[in-house]
């Protein structure tokens, strides 16, 4: 049986907040249950269908043969090693929590796909590691071509979304539950008139502000 594993990021650009990757496993005869709305890249679906999919993952995505690993680098961590290394670090730690889920599974071919830029602990790692029974790639624009790279973009933009509505609640003036950390007009404003949150703003992403 042939396993296929995709891997995504959300928040690479943020200027606060962390950088989330989710890896999505699911069997090669995987199809869609009629209830749920398109499957898409994330970014073109709304909250609703995202947390649709997510909420159906959680709840009745195993019996279907779905399983999934959603980790976080920090902003702190981020600074130290540069968002690139950051996002990499995520996709390893998801895809090794993923595959310890799959033990009994350990006998099938695994076709494991990353989206865009991102890489399993970084490009000559990921190249070192990618063999017959586990071939590794990454793929521009994966996440419009591949089922389960749409579904891993899905679920860490609804875990990444929650925790910076999260946050939201303990800063509520930098609108937070609105740009989810993005550079937009109003959180950069927030930064220039209330100053950087230590340990959750990006120090390495808001020297062209401190000008």
């Amino acid at each position: 049986m042939k396993i296929r594993i995709g891997i995504d990021e959300v928040g690479r650009g943020c200027l606060a907040g962390p950088v989330t990757v989710c890896a999505v496993l699911m069997t090669e005869n995987f199809r869609k249950p009629k209830c749920l709305p398109e499957l898409r890249d994330s970014k073109k679906m709304t909250a609703l269908q995202r947390e649709t999919w997510y909420r159906w993952m959680i709840k009745e995505g195993r019996e279907e043969g779905i399983f999934f690993s959603i980790s976080s680098v920090s902003p702190k961590v981020v600074d130290r090693i540069n968002i690139a290394r950051a996002a990499n670090l995520a996709a390893w730690r998801s895809l090794q929590k993923t595959m310890a889920l799959i033990g009994a599974k350990k006998g099938s071919s695994v076709e494991i796909t990353l989206d865009g830029g991102l890489y399993v602990k970084s490009r000559s790692f990921q190249k070192r590691i990618s063999n017959g029974k586990s071939a590794i790639k990454t793929v521009i624009r994966a996440d419009r071509k591949f089922k389960e790279v749409k579904m891993a973009s899905v679920a860490a933009k609804v875990s990444r979304d929650a925790k910076m509505v999260k946050i939201a609640k303990v800063y509520p003036e930098y609108g937070f539950d609105l740009h989810k950390g993005y550079g937009t007009k109003v959180h950069i404003k927030a930064i220039k008139e209330k100053g950087e949150i230590d340990g959750f703003h990006r120090k390495s992403f808001l020297s062209g502000l401190r000008t």
